[in-house]
């Protein structure tokens, strides 16, 4: 998983708010960016200090403004709704892995400040108000916590995939679009294909496939190794799916479910975790099938 942090200048709150999810994520690639760097300068003293106070080090941070192999593969979270629309106009091809933290968090008119020239005190709100919103990030996108989830459809699906696609950002869930791009006839598997590999890389933390049925992008999508595809037509069935079989990807029929059950399986199945227990040596035992 990556994750890149934006402000203007990458001296005080995007790399305040790297370090801090460094120290509480340390399985995440983070990095942190300006829209208006001068690369190459350090930390401002300010932040330095309140990092250490954190038992965090900015010493060695250096400037650098966003380039797009940064956004490559990353969620970018930016300090302010300002910072996230500029992104999202310099990168439109990130579009859906922008967000201002406080929109990721649960607070979409909530922007973090520039505390430059404001004192340590300032700087130790900016600190303590990043940190919370990572809390309720975490606690608002549960299992994919910092990770994409991976969309792909065939031409019955393309609708459906693309009310879909709008319905994830306006919850802030980070998403990539793997085609199709049109209502042009193609075929399911190479899209199942797609997602699946995408998932069991770890490139993305889940999956959702759409065709007519669904039935098609199931059966090809549990081809690949280490994928486990649900065709699911409610909620319900959706969280179960995801709790009890530990299922990576949904799989919806565009002819059989429409838009707003759609929206309703998909962010049930994408909240939830597996449960283990009792369920962890089943899903073992489907492991072992693949074997």
């Amino acid at each position: 998983m990556r994750v890149v942090f934006v402000c203007s200048g990458n001296t005080c709150r995007s790399p305040l708010a790297a370090a801090i999810l460094r120290s509480t994520e340390p399985q995440a690639e983070v990095s942190s960016a300006g829209l208006a760097a001068y690369d190459g300068s350090p930390a401002a003293e300010a932040a330095r200090a309140v990092a250490r106070e954190r038992g965090l080090e900015l010493r060695d941070h250096r400037a650098q403004n966003l380039r797009p192999e940064l956004l490559e593969g990353a969620i970018c979270l930016t300090m302010t709704r300002l910072h996230q629309d500029e992104v999202r106009r310099r990168f439109p091809e990130a579009e859906g892995r922008v967000f201002s933290l406080g929109a990721y968090a649960g607070e979409p008119d909530e922007d973090i400040e520039d505390p430059v020239g404001q004192g340590e005190g300032r700087y130790r709100e900016t600190a303590d108000r990043i940190i919370a919103l990572l809390r309720l990030a975490k606690e608002r996108h549960g299992w994919l916590y910092l990770q994409a989830v991976g969309l792909g459809s065939d031409h019955a699906g393309f609708p459906l995939k693309r009310e879909l696609l709008a319905a994830l950002r306006q919850e802030a869930v980070p998403t990539t679009d793997f085609g199709t791009d049109s209502p042009a006839s193609c075929d399911y598997p190479d899209f199942a294909q797609a997602v699946g590999t995408a998932v069991a890389t770890g490139e993305v933390g889940a999956g959702v496939l759409i065709c007519g049925t669904g039935i098609g992008m199931s059966i090809s999508a549990n081809k690949v190794q280490g994928v486990r595809a649900a065709l699911v037509h409610e909620g319900l069935g959706a969280e179960l799916a995801r709790r009890h079989n530990d299922a990576n990807v949904l799989c919806l029929g565009a002819r059989l479910t429409g838009p707003e059950l759609a929206r309703e399986a998909t962010l049930r199945f994408l909240r939830q975790s597996f449960d283990g227990g009792r369920h962890r040596a089943r899903v073992d035992k489907i492991r072992g099938l693949e074997r």
